[in-house]
Formats: C-alpha cells, sequence, structure tokens
C-alpha cells in the first residue's frame, strides 16, 4: 500500500520495516527501494526512536491493521529517500478521532513538506466512514508544527502546560 502525489509517497512499515529501521536504517531503504541516506538523522532523536518501538509493539500485536498503528514513511519522490514519518496511534475510536504525529528531517523543513504529507494522510484517514477527526498535538514553542495545521484548517481545542491540541474535522481538509 502506498499514497502518492506530485512531491511525495507515503508508505505505512510493516513490523519487519520497523524492526529494519530501528537495526539498521540503509537496510529500510535498501528493502524499500531507496536511495540510502549518508547520515540518516530522523532516528537520532531518543523520543523518535521510542515511538518507533512502540509503534512496532503496536503492529505486531495487530498486524492485519498496521497502517493504522505505524509509522508511515514520507518519500520525496524525486531523490528516491525518506525525509520524514507520520505517525498514526490507532483507528478512529469512539468518537471518530485519529490521533496522528509527524516529523520532517530538518534539511527538508520549510518547503511545504509537511503540510503536503498530513493533507495526503487525513485525505486516506476520512476515506474511512468512522474518521470524523484527526488530533495532532505540538509542543507550545513549535510553531512550524502550528503553521502546517493551521494550513489545513486544524482548529486548537485544548492546552496543557506543555502542549497544544489541534484537530481537524472530516470537513475542514482543504
Amino acid at each position: 500500500m502506498k499514497l502518492t502525489d506530485n512531491r511525495l509517497e507515503l508508505r505505512p512499515l510493516n513490523a519487519a520495516e520497523l524492526a529494519l529501521a530501528l537495526e539498521n536504517y540503509t537496510g529500510l531503504e535498501q528493502t524499500l527501494g531507496l536511495n540510502a541516506t549518508a547520515s540518516p538523522t530522523l532516528l537520532d532523536d531518543e523520543e523518535m526512536r521510542y515511538a518507533m518501538r512502540v509503534r512496532h509493539a503496536k503492529v505486531l500485536q495487530d498486524e492485519h491493521n498496521y497502517p493504522w498503528l505505524t509509522n508511515w514513511a514520507i518519500i520525496h519522490q524525486e531523490e528516491q529517500r525518506i525525509i520524514g514519518f507520520l505517525i498514526l496511534k490507532g483507528g478512529p475510536n469512539e468518537q471518530g478521532e485519529v490521533i496522528l504525529g509527524y516529523v520532517i528531517d530538518e534539511k527538508y523543513r520549510g518547503h511545504g513538506y509537511a503540510t503536503e504529507a498530513v493533507r495526503q494522510i487525513t485525505a486516506w484517514i476520512f476515506s474511512h466512514p468512522a474518521a470524523r477527526w484527526v488530533i495532532a498535538d505540538t509542543e507550545k514553542d513549535n510553531s512550524a508544527s502550528h503553521r502546517v495545521l493551521q494550513h489545513l484548517g486544524a482548529e486548537l481545542y485544548q492546552e496543557t502546560e506543555d502542549l497544544l491540541w489541534w484537530r481537524i474535522g472530516r470537513m475542514a481538509i482543504r
């Protein structure tokens, strides 16, 4: 399975691919038929590695529904390399909410890739009748993520000491 548009391709990683991302990133890129990144930085962050391990455990528990539980690789089509990840944290809950996270490699930020990828995955999420909301949380000082979500019609609906919570309604996506 994959989603494509003009610049990006999104691929949900299965259990084996998630394990490879953690153990041998170059091996993951080769398995996906992509160009190897000279020095991948996406998994340098321990938080991201932890998130990847959690997604891996969830996928192993329910491999049939893995697209809803995994990291989706954001692939730059022209360069044929992974430039980020979307993280889905499960299918629609009782309120029709799907929780989403995302990260873009630093050298690809500021070019609209996050907006494009979130728009693409949100359209896929909303193609499922039970999905009514896409939920994302951002750190309060992450103005770039705030702009991504605002461009997609997200509304700020909750705030904690450290985080802002955003939601995109089925009808808001443009």
